[in-house]
């Protein structure tokens, strides 16, 4: 049986819980239950929903725009304003209103009470079609039902936690995804990959590298935990094993400002191999110094939440030799309009390559615009299933069509490992072949 493969590709409040679907799932995926793409539900949360503007439509976002996420939400805003800000639908000029849902309270993170006002003042803007976000999987756990009862489509350039969309055993909680839909249809899409596909991607890469037995770790958020969860249990299922607490993800405290007893513990486990399941802002920096000067030697591997150059800055050296992936494809593995974009870009930013969701935000903007110009109304219920609806619109990541979770089709994962800089050598497109 083949366990691994690597290529260099030429393809491209309901519930409240504290980033990167297609392809094989380590554990059965299911749409969790009875929500659906409309029906009574649809109808009854869209009656009387179109817009009061007779010129205006607007489009909103809510990505953090503070702290260590900013190289990437900040272009991922750039590129979204340029490819709907203004744009005509019909009668109506699109307005693009970018929301930030970060605060200083939680140093630059993602704030749960920032977000939940960002979604509701967006549900009562009578001339809100679509709603573009969020960055961290916990925020849409409290945005996308305030919008489902508001039929306020919400498309996320970066949400990878599975249980948003589907159930996977292991992986996701009890109850989801159909607690976030109170009105019983779905109303929530993305263009990025799901964390199930890129955790069994990673173990697999793993495994395939020599690693025999890990220690899982995760910061006790839900994208965090969500893929270190689908990391575990897909390093077991395929052979490895996981000497972590209870066989699974362990979470560390992000708040504290010294992990060497942890780093003790993982050496003293026997461990060859390290899976964080984090976002930069939450101490990953101390934790990889403290990890690796308690064992030089130790494997470290990474996903796309600490895949950015502000975790490298703060990690330094202990950084170095770390496995990471991405929830999506490459940039420089983009082609057609893709491609093209890329280079436009890196020469209007003074050489400078686009981040990884400045591509998927652009990709977002063009499947929301896509939709509008489908649905040729300032009504939300038609603009709720023309985007829903998704079907070969063309993107900068190609060809994007949602399944009927508002899952993307399709899609890649990534991987890197680091040398001695930033930024990190791309390895090719891995796989999960069980």
């Amino acid at each position: 049986m083949k366990m691994f493969k690597v290529t260099a590709l030429a393809a491209v409040s309901i519930l409240a819980f504290a980033a990167c679907s297609s392809g094989g799932s380590s554990a059965a995926p299911s749409s969790g239950g009875s929500a659906a793409a409309g029906g009574a539900g649809q109808a009854a949360a869209c009656a009387n929903k179109k817009g009061s503007s007779a010129t205006e439509i607007h489009v909103y976002s809510s990505l953090p725009l503070q702290g260590t996420n900013t190289p990437q939400t900040g272009a991922m805003v750039e590129q979204i304003k340029a490819t709907i800000d203004g744009q005509k639908v019909g009668a109506y000029t699109i307005k693009y209103i970018s929301l930030d849902d970060s605060s200083a309270a939680k140093n630059g993170n993602w704030d749960g009470a920032v977000e939940q006002a960002n979604a509701n003042t967006a549900a009562n803007d009578p001339d809100a079609m679509v709603y573009i976000g969020t960055y961290n999987s916990g925020a849409a756990k409290l945005s996308i039902p305030i919008l489902n009862q508001a039929c306020l489509v919400m498309l996320s350039p970066a949400n990878s936690y599975p249980g948003l969309t589907k159930a996977v055993t292991g992986v996701t909680q009890p109850g989801e995804p159909d607690s976030y839909y109170p009105k019983g249809y779905r109303s929530y899409s993305r263009v990025i990959n799901t964390d199930d596909v890129q955790g069994g991607a990673s173990a697999e890469w793993a495994l395939a590298n020599g690693s025999k037995s890990a220690y899982v770790l995760d910061d006790g958020q839900t994208y965090g935990q969500g893929i270190g969860r689908a990391w575990a249990l897909h390093f077991g299922q395929v052979g490895g094993k996981v000497v972590s607490a209870n066989g699974s993800s362990e979470s560390y405290d992000i708040k504290a400002t010294d992990y060497s007893a942890l780093a003790q513990k993982i050496k003293s486990s026997g461990a060859d191999t390290v899976f964080i399941g984090a976002i930069t802002g939450n101490g990953t920096a101390k934790l990889w110094k403290d990890i690796k000067a308690a064992n030089p030697s130790i494997a470290i591997y990474g996903p796309d939440g600490v895949n950015e150059k502000t975790w490298y800055d703060g990690t330094g050296s202990s950084g170095n030799g770390t496995y990471l992936t991405f929830g999506g494809v490459d940039i420089s593995q983009l082609t057609g309009s893709g491609k093209t974009w890329a280079a436009d870009y890196t020469t209007a930013h003074n050489g400078t390559q686009p981040p990884f969701y400045a591509a998927y935000g652009k990709a977002a903007a063009q499947v929301a615009l896509a939709g509008l110009l489908k649905a040729a109304t300032n009504d939300r219920g038609a603009v709720l299933s023309a985007i829903m609806g998704t079907s070969a619109v063309d993107t900068v990541i190609g060809p994007t069509t949602f399944d009927a979770n508002g899952d993307a089709k399709g899609g890649v994962i990534s991987s890197y490992q680091i040398g001695t800089a930033w930024p990190p050598s791309y390895k090719g497109v891995i796989t999960q072949s069980k």
